[in-house]
């Protein structure tokens, strides 16, 4: 009897290996040969799943897209504003959330490495850039089911700067992380006159 293969388990473990790679070193010095090496197959095996480097950078971008979409609409589904004493801690909350990703849950992290890769090729840049445009539109979406129509587009490109920045520095470790319960109070200290 032939063996069942669940073709989608394995891309997505292949792009699991690429991340793991990435986590080693650079995007640009990784090769087909070392991503299947991670993920314990063959080379031939993994082009079976994926035609190039760049068709599995590709199915990663949109793997993260469709990652953090789903998992911010999540977020503000289950989360009811009328629970927080404030909009600040409402928000805070949220920030804590994408600062601190909850055990278990296995967030893309080479994003970094492939917005950088983004600039200088067009077609990955486009797809990063239809990402983004995605993210900011859901934002919006789920601002507006929270405070109503006089939130919007600027609104929910400010949070695409300050949720981005903040998967950048944690990526990194570039910061305390101190912060992370409070990002936006912190903020809106400055703010204040």
């Amino acid at each position: 009897m032939p063996i069942i293969v669940d073709k989608e388990k394995m891309r997505m473990d292949i792009l699991m290996a690429f991340q793991r790679c990435i986590e080693k070193k650079p995007i640009d010095t990784i090769s087909l040969r070392d991503i299947a090496a991670e993920a314990g197959m063959s080379h031939p095996k993994l082009l079976h799943y994926f035609d190039s480097k760049d068709d599995l950078i590709l199915t990663y971008v949109k793997y993260t897209k469709d990652y953090m979409t789903e998992h911010c609409m999540n977020w503000f589904a289950t989360h009811d504003r009328k629970d927080y004493d404030s909009n600040l801690a409402f928000l805070n909350d949220f920030m804590h959330y994408v600062a601190e990703a909850p055990e278990g849950e296995l967030r893309p992290n080479a994003t970094t490495q492939t917005y950088v890769l983004g600039h200088y090729k067009e077609e990955i840049g486009q797809m990063v850039t239809a990402e983004f445009r995605e993210w900011r539109e859901i934002m919006e979406q789920c601002l507006i089911a929270v405070y109503g129509e006089e939130v919007g587009r600027k609104e929910a490109e400010a949070m695409m700067i300050l949720i981005s920045g903040t998967f950048l520095c944690n990526y990194n470790r570039a910061l305390t992380g101190e912060i992370n319960d409070n990002i936006i109070g912190y903020l809106a200290n400055l703010a204040k006159s």
